[in-house]
């Protein structure tokens, strides 16, 4: 993942421009002294970053039999970083199609998609399934 570096004093005297270049995909790193202190990202990058980690520092917690619908959501909807967690490690778990997990984050499968590839996240290419491509049919159709 590509990274803007930008100095504190830059960050002082730019700050909404920083801020609104974070918010469309750019990574930034504010450096002290030429060495980096903080970095700044879009918090759904945040989130889908810290998913993909809880997938793959325990993906058999994900089981194909979970029911992931609306309902299951709400039960968590104060904690949106679970919501993450749970539709993520479903959609890497081979579980959910990419245009559903869109869906259940809010978002359309090709925002998603572009996502991920920014992340370094891996992508699922394709309908594993009859049924998943049943899926995904829905779902563009739902959003559209």
């Amino acid at each position: 993942m590509e990274y803007v570096r930008v100095r504190k004093t830059d960050l002082a005297r730019n700050t909404s421009q920083i801020i609104r270049d974070v918010l469309r995909g750019k990574t930034t790193v504010v450096e002290s002294h030429g060495q980096p202190e903080v970095a700044m990202m879009d918090i759904v990058d945040f989130q889908l970053q810290r998913a993909a980690m809880q997938y793959f520092g325990n993906p058999q917690k994900y089981e194909k039999d979970v029911v992931i619908n609306d309902e299951t959501l709400k039960a968590i909807s104060s904690d949106v970083q679970a919501r993450y967690d749970l539709v993520l490690g479903h959609y890497m778990a081979l579980h959910l199609s990419l245009a559903r997990a869109g869906e259940l984050l809010g978002m359309n499968s090709h925002e998603l998609r572009m996502r991920l590839v920014r992340l370094g996240i891996p992508l699922r290419v394709g309908p594993q399934s009859a049924d998943e491509v049943k899926e995904e049919i829905k779902s563009i159709e739902d959003m559209g």
